[in-house]
């Protein structure tokens, strides 16, 4: 059934040219949180094409196009960490199918872009699989429904091998379409999360894709993975979760990119650890890490908040079961992390936006941006979950989602 709704709509949209409209439209919302933390109320926005072409408080003379005068408009939310083939097999556990054909697997990750999408985020970078490429590509074609779509194709690891050859993946990689990429350099955090590459190695891959024009984040966890990464040259951190205050010094001083995961990805473990459980390391042993990474990783949230100088930004690492529901993190960082709503939105709009290079085109409601906006019922900066009801998305000025208040 799941299947079937995602290729009606599919359908609907190519029938009817899902494509932005080169006559203004214009939208109506009753507050507008605009991604760098401003908040304004009863604005019109109008969209031409693609574009944010005009940004105007008070009622427009004219009937708006879309009137959600009951509800707060914001930028398209982003999600810089997400697996997007990550999936749960038809018998209900982690993907491990041998033989689940290609057209499975990418239909399977086309269901979990429509649901991203439809919880209104208009912007995920997956990390990764190479199906993403063609996945982003099918979706920036405006045929297919989801949001628009960074990837990291293949990751680099410890056994990628010497820094020569590290060199050449890179190379490949960028050669190969990839927008940034992941290194691992730590172990899962199932696996105890320590430090597995080399000093050489981290340098190699981090040294190269600077060379050829590309982005890293780095899967690193604890004071030793952690500096290795900054030391390397790398941009992004990935987790995180446990590393001592020097640490948070070194981050703010070099400017790196912190993506902590402190909430929802160990709940969405652990309501669905049946169906995990038994495939790799998800083992009994495997959960109690996590449970600990839990623990330690709101700790290590709350002391760089209040340091105040770290670039934190919004991702989930969502994999299987969490799909469409990428907005639950918000509500754990603020709810269980202390940070404030006004920080956590900005980390996931303007703040993601310039993590990925796209801070002059995505991320905010300002004239000559992307189109892409998001309203829900209700007001985030006094009740966070308001986060979780979208009533509509709209991406580059196409409308996905127009649910009547």
């Amino acid at each position: 059934m799941k299947t079937r709704c995602l290729w009606l709509v599919i359908s609907l949209f190519i029938v009817s040219g899902a494509f932005a409209q080169e006559a203004p439209i214009t939208i109506q919302a009753g507050r507008l949180i605009d991604g760098v933390g401003n908040v304004q109320e009863d604005v019109t926005i109008t969209v031409t094409g693609s574009r944010i072409t005009g940004v105007s408080v008070g009622a427009s003379d004219n009937a708006a196009t879309y009137n959600l005068s009951e509800l707060t408009l914001m930028p398209g939310l982003i999600d810089t960490h997400v697996h997007l083939t990550a999936h749960f097999d038809a018998d209900g556990r982690n993907h491990s199918d041998p033989d689940e054909t290609p057209t499975q697997a990418i239909l399977f990750a086309a269901e979990n872009a429509y649901a991203t999408l439809m919880a209104g985020f208009t912007t995920v970078q997956s990390l990764g699989s190479p199906r993403d490429r063609d996945l982003r590509e099918a979706i920036a074609r405006g045929t297919l429904p989801g949001p628009r779509v960074l990837t990291a194709l293949r990751a680099v690891n410890a056994s990628t091998g010497s820094a020569s050859e590290i060199r050449a993946f890179v190379r490949q990689l960028a050669a190969d379409g990839a927008d940034v990429v992941k290194v691992f350099a730590s172990a899962s955090i199932r696996e105890g999360g320590g430090l597995v590459m080399t000093e050489e190695q981290l340098q190699a891959v981090c040294g190269e894709a600077q060379a050829v024009g590309l982005r890293t984040v780095v899967h690193a966890y604890g004071t030793d993975g952690l500096t290795a990464t900054i030391e390397a040259g790398c941009g992004g951190i990935e987790h995180g979760n446990r590393y001592d205050d020097t640490v948070i010094e070194l981050m703010a001083d070099r400017g790196i990119y912190l993506d902590p995961h402190v909430g929802s990805l160990w709940a969405n473990y652990f309501e669905h650890k049946d169906h995990f459980i038994g495939r790799g390391n998800y083992t009994e042993e495997g959960f109690a890490l996590m449970e600990e990474a839990r623990i330690t990783g709101y700790e290590a949230f709350k002391r760089t908040l209040a340091h105040g100088g770290v670039k934190i930004v919004y991702g989930t690492d969502a994999v299987a079961g969490a799909h469409g529901r990428n907005a639950e993190e918000l509500i754990y960082r603020v709810l269980d992390g202390g940070q404030e709503p006004m920080d956590a939105i900005i980390s996931a709009t303007s703040r993601a936006a310039e993590s990925l290079k796209l801070g002059d085109q995505i991320g905010r409601v300002q004239i000559g941006y992307e189109a892409d906006l998001v309203a829900i019922a209700g007001d985030p900066l006094t009740d966070i979950t308001a986060v979780r009801n979208v009533r509509f998305v709209m991406k580059g000025g196409v409308v996905y989602k127009h649910l009547e208040p």
